[in-house]
């Protein structure tokens, strides 16, 4: 497994996707955002639902996924493991130009509701 290397975010780069993730996010019942590793992380109380990150040049969502539905969501080519933390059944959404922003909400409330 490769070393990621976290560097700090360039918000003003990334606010067309970011600001977007933020609402998605911010609007459900007790979430709210820390900074971890130089990168916004999405809480409800205590628990990490949503992580925004930034690999080779492209931004993604992490979110956490039932066992059940890894199998079904990793077979799109935009889905992958999350670096360090596939093994807590975390997947990262690529945020590529045009975001599905529908999809990316789904994905973020299965992941507040686990």
């Amino acid at each position: 497994m490769a070393l990621v290397v976290h560097e700090p975010l360039d918000e003003a780069r990334w606010q067309h996707v970011l600001r977007p993730l933020r609402a998605v996010c911010l609007w459900l019942p007790e979430a709210n955002e820390t900074v971890n590793f130089g990168h916004p992380w999405f809480r409800a109380g205590r628990r990490v639902f949503a992580i925004f990150e930034v690999h080779d040049g492209e931004a993604g969502a992490s979110f956490r996924a039932a066992p059940m539905e890894h199998e079904e969501l990793l077979a799109d080519p935009g889905i992958t493991p999350t670096p360090y933390m596939r093994h807590h059944g975390w997947l990262t959404l690529r945020l590529g130009e045009p975001v599905e922003w529908d999809r990316v909400e789904a994905l973020l409330l299965d992941s507040y509701r686990l």
